[in-house]
């Protein structure tokens, strides 16, 4: 009992020592570097581990090559990266527009026969000297910076209240960029491109209702193009039961799970693994999580996930502490992009989702991808940076000279705080007076496709009145006829008997006789008396007293 409150006492010392520091000024600093270094770790563990295998049974090439290529990769990351940190949120807004201007012109290149170049009958890179580059790995960066700026400019502008300047030119941009990738063809970076598309569109408020409609049409177009090629539709349908295939569709699948589990819970040890020799295929690519499993076992596949949690953490407490929509909405995508990327990876190498092709991200071997992922871990640092607790603390450390020696090693310099862009009056005012014209149109073509039933109920209850009038006083000239012929029948001249007079207007009928009484009310048909009977006396008003005179 005592061991057991101790153990609780312990732990909420440890909770409350994790709280405090996250209130650190470079508390998101740290996690991110400590996520995204510790996944780069793991990279390099596995490019070692299972490069040498890839040179020797997937390309022929020397047993280094795979491994000196991968360095070359990761040398040219280190200023990628160091670069991104430098930057300002600003900066990254300037380039949005530039970079995905040259991420169009690089997908065109890839399909140009001469630029291109094949492997496999796939158009998915390019040769840039020594260098292979893809760019559809560029093109999600682009893209993400691009749609962010947009959403961020619409928000500053108070146009994102309706659907329509929230889905465009966002939807038809992001599908320009999805057909062009399907041309290579690359069905797993496009679901990449869906994943950053409905990040945004969540992350800036997208009602349900629309987007549920385009979760669902996403999904249609995904199956659609699932099922135009064989290979495709042959994985989708054989992912959930490998075994009817074992040499053909399901064959990835059964060997991804052999490797996984072979490895039990500590593994065989690190380059110790016998899988990755011929067995598992793209074993320093697509199936790099497999080899993790068999050589490094359960608890390294736990490492893995977990480094990508605290990632996607990081990245979101980021874009939730920041005050600028283009910083949140970029850091929000970018962790939405890496975690769903790694979730897609893991899920089809543990046969829970079809394969794709997509690889891990910071840990399979790839030159493109690898610095794209050290760009976005320098971006998020720098947005990390310009915290606004982050930015104080910098201020007052470089006002009392104790700024960090590898801070002034890295010329990163002081960050300022992160204000968003302010639109002038005159560009509010205009895009309101648009928005409202834009509402008074649809309205007024409402209003010409649909008559209004407005006027046709008007119409139709003065039609209905005019019809009551008139049955009203044929009703009281007939009752007027009967009452006239009784009269003669019982011998006594009838009464004569005025026309009806409106109420409204209080006022006598001109076909009324002559002998009607003159008074504010509405002339009424008295029955006629009996006869033998007396008539009553009429009525006479009571007799006013006469005013006496003054000195009478």
């Amino acid at each position: 009992m005592i061991s057991a409150l101790r153990n609780r006492a312990g732990g909420l010392r440890v909770v409350r020592a994790f709280s405090r520091y996250l209130d650190t000024p470079y508390a998101s600093v740290q996690l991110m570097l400590a996520a995204g270094g510790g996944l780069l770790f793991f990279g390099l563990l596995m490019s070692a581990s299972t490069t040498i295998s890839a040179s020797v049974h997937t390309t022929g090439d020397a047993p280094w090559a795979q491994l000196i290529r991968e360095v070359q990769f990761i040398v040219l990351s280190v200023p990628v990266f160091w670069l991104a940190v430098r930057m300002s949120p600003a900066a990254y807004r300037r380039v949005a527009y530039p970079a995905l201007g040259l991420a169009l012109c690089a997908l065109v290149g890839v399909l140009v026969p001469g630029i291109g170049v094949t492997v496999n009958g796939a158009h998915r890179w390019i040769q840039l000297g020594p260098l292979t580059v893809q760019p559809s790995e560029f093109a999600k960066f682009a893209i993400l910076l691009w749609g962010a700026d947009l959403l961020a400019r619409k928000e500053s502008l108070r146009t994102l209240t309706s659907a329509r300047h929230v889905l465009i030119p966002l939807v038809p941009g992001f599908a320009v960029v999805i057909g062009l990738v399907m041309l290579e063809p690359d069905l797993g970076t496009s679901l990449c491109f869906m994943l950053l598309l409905l990040g945004l569109l969540w992350m800036v408020g997208l009602p349900y209702r629309y987007f549920a409609g385009l979760l669902v049409g996403v999904a249609g177009v995904v199956t659609v193009l699932a099922v135009t090629e064989a290979y495709r539709l042959e994985r989708l349908t054989t992912f959930l039961h490998p075994d009817l295939d074992p040499e053909g569709a399901g064959y990835h699948t059964i060997q991804g799970l052999y490797a996984l589990s072979s490895g039990g819970i500590f593994g065989v040890g690190l380059g110790q693994g016998t899988s990755k020799y011929g067995w598992v295929p793209n074993a320093n690519t697509d199936y790099v999580f497999a080899v993790i499993g068999e050589e490094l076992g359960l608890l390294g596949c736990m490492v893995v996930l977990g480094l990508f949690a605290l990632f996607t953490y990081a990245a979101m407490r980021i874009a939730h502490r920041s005050q600028d929509p283009f910083v949140r909405l970029v850091g929000s995508g970018a962790a939405i992009w890496i975690a769903g990327q790694a979730l897609i990876n893991v899920g089809y190498v543990t046969a829970l989702l079809p394969v794709t092709g997509i690889p891990l991200p910071f840990i399979s071997n790839g030159g493109t991808s690898l610095v794209l992922t050290c760009a976005v871990l320098g971006m998020l640092v720098s947005f990390a940076r310009h915290e606004p607790g982050a930015v104080r603390a910098a201020q007052r450390a470089a006002d009392s000279g104790s700024t960090a020696r590898w801070v002034r090693a890295l010329r990163l310099g002081v960050p300022r705080a992160s204000t968003p862009r302010r639109p002038s009056a005159a560009r509010v005012a205009s895009a309101a007076k648009q928005a409202t014209a834009a509402k008074e149109a649809a309205l007024a073509k409402q209003a010409t496709a649909k008559p209004t039933t407005a006027k046709q109920g008007t119409a139709k209850q003065a039609t209905a009145k005019q019809a009551a009038a008139k049955q009203a006083t044929a009703a009281q000239r007939g009752s007027s006829a009967q009452r006239s012929s009784a009269a003669q029948s019982a011998g006594a001249s009838p009464a004569p008997v005025p026309a009806p007079v409106p109420a409204a207007s209080q006022s006598t009928s001109p076909s009324a006789s002559p002998s009607a009484p003159q008074s504010g009310r509405a002339a009424t048909s008295k029955r006629p008396a009996p006869a033998g009977r007396r008539q009553p006396a009429p009525h006479r008003p009571p007799r006013q007293p006469a005013t006496r005179r003054k000195g009478a």
